[in-house]
């Protein structure tokens, strides 16, 4: 039996448990109480900055950051082809990573760095060499599926070859040679290439260099032969600028971007190859013939630096303007076109030993 004051104490510790369990009770319901709706809150922000493209995974180091809500821009006829591209206030425009869509009907993958390619990390795997790819449409693949690009196409029949080879299509639609040496020093080399190839396309690369404008698009322009950048950063979609126009010709700036082109794949002892096209849309076009002669006697004194002259391939092989574009009306290459580039650049650097290149 316990005594009265036993009892009284007994009573006195029971009523102190109930009240720390009351305390300890109201706590957990206030802690509920202002985190769910504070939990429910961060998620809702993180879905949107996800949704607004605000919050993203970056491609080198994988890990989340924040960036400006992305610009994106519309080719004249994209309603048509459904092309859109990503503003860029360096380079004007570059392609949507981790976008899917057509090109006239045919499948559009673009990799999480903004290649129409597969995943390429910025180091090669083990035992392969690099062949990097710039330029235009044409390399972009206007028009025809991913698997049917010649870089794809140049990649498969390169795999087994020792060393094994990967073929980086780095290309955008509607670049000039301008933006593709901005994309080459700013990105292009940290995938150590040890070849470059440059698709050069003679009837526009050189009016799209001279210009600060392109398309209906803002684009940088160089203004000189010692590449003094201007219109950078590029304004934004809609805010257009008066058109600048480089101090230089159209062949007297190209040649001076080629030349520093190859200056700066000599630098990092990779190889750089120009492969020059666009005489086969029109044979008689009058300005070609000056220009191409012009661009081979200045290019011929700069080592090491390698030229195709795909148009006269085709004149070799006596393949035809329709078998190169029939069912892409618009000038751009079919599958067709496409397999038959991927051949003779084969052959080329084959026959000049670009593919015994050190990893």
């Amino acid at each position: 039996m316990w005594s009265c004051e036993e009892e009284a104490a007994a009573n006195a510790d029971d009523a102190l448990d109930s009240r720390d369990t009351s305390r300890s009770r109201k706590l957990a319901f206030r802690l509920l109480a202002c985190g769910i709706p504070t939990t429910l809150g961060l998620v809702l922000l993180l879905a949107l900055l996800v949704a607004q493209e605000r919050l993203v995974i970056d491609p080198e180091t994988h890990w989340p950051k924040l960036q400006w809500p992305p610009t994106y821009l519309e080719e004249p006829g994209h309603e048509i082809t459904g092309h859109r591209y990503l503003y860029d206030p360096v380079l004007g425009w570059r392609n949507i990573p981790n976008w899917k869509a057509t090109s006239l009907g045919r499948p559009l993958t673009i990799n999480s760095k903004g290649l129409r390619d597969g995943e390429h990390p910025y180091v090669a795997a083990d035992g392969f060499s690099r062949i990097l790819v710039l330029g235009d449409s044409y390399a972009w693949g206007y028009g025809v599926a991913d698997d049917e690009i010649f870089t794809e196409v140049l990649e498969s029949r390169l795999q087994f070859r020792t060393p094994k080879w990967d073929v980086v299509n780095t290309a955008v639609s509607g670049w000039g040679t301008d933006q593709a040496f901005l994309y080459l020093t700013q990105e292009g080399f940290k995938y150590s290439p040890s070849v470059v190839v440059l698709a050069f396309f003679l009837p526009n690369d050189p009016d799209n260099n001279v210009s600060s404008l392109q398309y209906g698009l803002n684009k940088p322009v160089f203004m000189n032969a010692d590449l003094e950048l201007e219109n950078t950063p590029v304004p934004l979609p809609g805010k257009v600028k008066s058109e600048r126009k480089s101090e230089l010709n159209r062949i007297g700036l190209t040649l001076a971007i080629l030349k520093e082109m190859a200056k700066q794949c000599s630098r990092r002892d990779c190889q750089f190859v120009i492969m020059k096209f666009g005489r086969f849309l029109n044979l008689d076009d009058p300005r070609l013939p000056s220009w191409e002669v012009r661009l081979e006697s200045e290019l011929e004194s700069l080592h090491p630096l390698f030229y195709l002259d795909l148009d006269e391939k085709f004149l070799e092989r006596k393949i035809t303007l329709d078998q190169l574009v029939v069912g892409n009306d618009d000038g751009h290459w079919n599958a067709f076109g496409h397999q038959v580039t991927a051949e003779i650049l084969r052959e080329f650097l084959f026959e000049n030993g670009l593919l015994n290149a050190k990893q």
